[in-house]
Order: C-alpha cells, then sequence, then structure tokens
C-alpha cells in the first residue's frame, strides 16, 4: 500500500508542476499547455471578441472534440449559484485556429419576460456576427427570428432563461448557426459549425454548452467521484464538518503531506480528524467561518482504478488553498489516499501542526 500512495504522490507532484496556478477571474499567464497548446492563448482570442461577464469565476476548462475538431470548454460560474444546470458562462474554443465555436450565459437575468423585437433582433445578431468573423457572416442565410427558452435551476425551482433566437443556414458548409439575444441587447448565446439531422429532427454536433445534454453523456465515474468529495471532504472536514463522513471517503492510511524545508511531514487521517472535531467542538473557532469556503472541484483524470482530484478553495472571491487529491477505487468504493497543497496565503486555515 505504501509503495502505491507513493507511485500516486509522484504522479500528482508530476501533474502540478505542468499546472499553474489558476485566479478565479481568471487563468493566469502561461497557465496550463498540452502538446504546445497554452489555454492562455485561447482565453485571450476568446476576450478579444466576448467579455467575461462580472461575478463568474473560473470553474475548468477540459479538452473535448466538436465534430471530431479539437477544442476546449471553459467554464465560469458564480459562487452562490454553483454547479450542472445552475448559472453559468461557458465557451469552446478549438485548438488549432482559436475558432470561437460558440458560448452562452445561463444566468437568471434574463427570465426577463420582455423580449427585443424580431427587427431589433436581427440587427443585433448581424453586428456581433460582423464582429466575430466576416467570412462567416457574409455566408450565412437567415432562416427564422422566434423567442427561444432555456431552463436553469435557482434555489431548487426552475426557471426559464430566455432570448430571441437569430438562425442561420450555412450553405458553404451545410450546416447551422445562431445568435440569441436577450431582453437588454447583450448576446445570450453563440453557436456554429453545428450539423443537423433534418430526416431525424436531431442535433448531430455535441451540446458541450448544454448541462442536460452534459448530464446525460458525462462519465458517470467521474459524478460519483465529484459527489463523494463533496460530501466527504468539502463538506466533511470544511463547509458542514460532517466528521464521520472523512471515514467514507477517505483511506485509514491517508496523509496530507506537507513540505517542511528539506522533510515531508505526514498528517494521518485520524490526527486531521481530531483538528476538525477541535474545531466543531469550539463555539469561537466556529463563529470565526475559517472552515466555512466556497470551492470548485475537478475530476482531472480517472484511469482505471486510479484518479486525481483538484479542489480550489476560496474565500471572499479570492483563492487560497488549492488541493490535489489522489484516489485509489477499492471494492467498497473510492478511497482518497493522499492530499497535497498549495497555499496561495500563510496559513490559511490557522492551524498549528
Amino acid at each position: 500500500m505504501k509503495k502505491a500512495i507513493a507511485v500516486l504522490v509522484v504522479a500528482i507532484i508530476t501533474l502540478t508542476s505542468t499546472i499553474m496556478a489558476m485566479k478565479p477571474e481568471y487563468l493566469t499567464n502561461a497557465c496550463m499547455k498540452k502538446n504546445d497548446y497554452n489555454l492562455q492563448v485561447g482565453l485571450e482570442a476568446f476576450q478579444k471578441i466576448v467579455k467575461i461577464p462580472d461575478g463568474y469565476l473560473f470553474q475548468s476548462v477540459n479538452e473535448v472534440k466538436a465534430d471530431g475538431v479539437q477544442a476546449h470548454l471553459f467554464r465560469f460560474e458564480k459562487t452562490e449559484n454553483k454547479g450542472l444546470q445552475k448559472e453559468h458562462f461557458s465557451f469552446i474554443i478549438s485548438e488549432n485556429d482559436n475558432c470561437i465555436l460558440g458560448f452562452t450565459m445561463m444566468d437568471k437575468k434574463y427570465s426577463n419576460v420582455k423580449m427585443v423585437s424580431k427587427a431589433e433582433t436581427e440587427k443585433i445578431a448581424k453586428n456581433f456576427l460582423l464582429k466575430l468573423d466576416l467570412f462567416l457572416a457574409e455566408n450565412l442565410r437567415n432562416l427564422w427570428i422566434e423567442r427561444h427558452d432555456e431552463e436553469i435551476m435557482i434555489d431548487g425551482k426552475k426557471v426559464l432563461v430566455s432570448g430571441m433566437k437569430y438562425k442561420c443556414y450555412n450553405a458553404s458548409r451545410n450546416d447551422y448557426a445562431w445568435v440569441i439575444v436577450g431582453f437588454d441587447g447583450s448576446i445570450i448565446t453563440f453557436e456554429r459549425n453545428i450539423k443537423w439531422n433534418n430526416s431525424e429532427h436531431k442535433r448531430i454536433t455535441e451540446k458541450w454548452l448544454h448541462d442536460n445534454w452534459l448530464i446525460e453523456n458525462l462519465s458517470t465515474e467521474k459524478q460519483e467521484l465529484r459527489k463523494l468529495v463533496e460530501e466527504t471532504f468539502i463538506n466533511g472536514a470544511l463547509n458542514k464538518l460532517e466528521v464521520e463522513e472523512m471515514l467514507r471517503g477517505f483511506h485509514p492510511d491517508f496523509a496530507i503531506l506537507i513540505a517542511k524545508e528539506h522533510e515531508l511531514f505526514r498528517l494521518q487521517l485520524h490526527d486531521w480528524m481530531k483538528v476538525v472535531e477541535n474545531y466543531k467542538n469550539s463555539s469561537e473557532k466556529v463563529k470565526s467561518g475559517i472552515r466555512n469556503l466556497d470551492y470548485t472541484i475537478d475530476v482531472m483524470d480517472v484511469t482505471g482504478n486510479t484518479a486525481i482530484v483538484k479542489a480550489q478553495l476560496f474565500r471572499d472571491h479570492k483563492i487560497i488553498i488549492t488541493d490535489y487529491l489522489s484516489y485509489i477505487k477499492y471494492p467498497d468504493g473510492w478511497k482518497a489516499v493522499a492530499k497535497i497543497s498549495n497555499e496561495h496565503i500563510a496559513n490559511p486555515l490557522h492551524l498549528t501542526l
């Protein structure tokens, strides 16, 4: 077992050496590279055309394929209404030429029932397309302009996000593109290069910007692991102080690995649980809110019965800790076996170890 843990720790350290720190608002310079592709280039290319809306913090970026085209899917979320089917700003950009394939802003402000006119929709959509891609704009033929609704969840209730859809056909490619305009004239959604099966009346191109599609198509393994991390780590050791839950998600031989000069300090699971228990039993500490944090969880990779999870912790919208947890899948489920951390501020949880 110790050998397996050591191998995973090496894997995590190797991975962290390729990933630079991410600010919640945006990715920092040269944040991540794969096959000489710098994700910061893609982000900057996107922001030359479209601004990341205020109030949305970086959540994740994933390598995807859209009709076989290598691309990256960026997702930004609000801290107070996070997760799939909640408010989010997402965009997909091709890796080869940084072509913006689409973006969407699922925000509750668009639940406003007021719609712009068809004439105003056409004007706004055309101006946007000309700014985005002149060649695309000149090759599009408008098919129709109608109201379009999407659903998000707010406080457990379905809320409609509505706008006027300007749908177009691109004869040169035999595919479709559209722009959805909100009540205030802003662009809610743009998608291009969308292939359609007219005989079966269904979309062929992947729906990376649509949470309902993501839920249906994401790896069940990743969903289960993310849920476990939230329940046993985020809520177990942090926000809800459900200490007993930690036993379900962490292997008995688990340790937090902490560098101390040239040495490696190991905080074992039972000692970590005592720290959490002592905090929970102190009304003064609980009142301080030190362990009440916002967070993001990214299941970075699942390979067979091993996995690496990245969790970022925020206080007052500022990142304070980045954690990398390594997992092994045992007969009774996934168990965390090691964790390393990068503290963005000094001693963020006020520990005395």
